[in-house]
C-alpha cells in the first residue's frame, strides 16, 4: 500500500498525539483487513490455480465467485479507511504494517513524526525522504516546538 498525503499540514508532538485516538481506530481497521485482504487472495489464487479450465460452471466455481466478492468489497472498505487517514493528511505509505507519519518541521526542515500502532504516543520521527524503518526517538527541538513544557522537562 504506497499512499502519501498531501503534506500541507504539520503536525508537532502535541498535536499528533491529540488525533491517535482516531487514527489508531482506523489503523487497527486497515491492518486486519489488510491481512484479511491478502491472505483471502492467496488462498484464492491457490485454489483457483489448482483447478481445470472445463469445471467453470459448477457450485464451487461459484462459490469462489462469491468469497472473490466479497474480498473486493473488503478492499473497497481497506480503501476508504485508507481515505480517511489521507483526509486528515498524513502519511500512510507502511500504513498495512501499522505505521502512520504525521508531517512536520524540525528546525526548518521537512520531517515526519512516525507512530506505529504499537506506540502508545508519537514518540519517534525520521527525516521526509526516509522511512519509519529510519524512526529515531524524538528530540529536544520537536518537544520544544510542540509547546508542552511537561515534556521539555522530563
Amino acid at each position: 500500500m504506497k499512499t502519501t498525503s498531501s503534506k500541507n499540514k504539520n503536525f508537532t508532538i502535541r498535536t499528533a498525539n491529540l488525533t491517535l485516538p482516531l487514527v489508531k481506530m482506523i489503523v487497527q481497521d486497515i491492518v486486519v483487513n489488510s491481512r484479511e485482504v491478502s491472505e483471502t487472495r492467496e488462498r484464492l489464487d491457490y485454489l483457483v490455480g489448482g483447478r481445470g479450465k472445463g469445471a467453470q460452471d459448477d457450485d464451487y466455481a461459484r462459490e469462489l465467485e462469491s468469497i472473490e466478492q466479497a474480498n473486493e468489497l473488503k478492499s473497497d472498505r481497506l480503501d476508504k479507511f485508507v481515505n480517511e487517514l489521507t483526509q486528515l493528511e498524513l502519511g500512510v505509505a507502511q500504513v498495512d504494517e501499522g505505521f502512520v507519519d504525521f508531517p512536520a518541521v524540525r528546525e526548518g526542515e521537512a520531517v515526519c513524526l512516525c507512530w506505529h500502532l504499537s506506540d502508545k504516543e508519537v514518540m519517534y520521527w525520521h527525516p521526509a525522504d526516509e522511512d519509519c524503518t529510519m524512526r529515531r526517538p524524538v528530540d529536544l527541538p520537536l518537544i520544544r516546538q510542540s509547546g508542552d513544557r511537561s515534556l521539555s522537562n522530563s
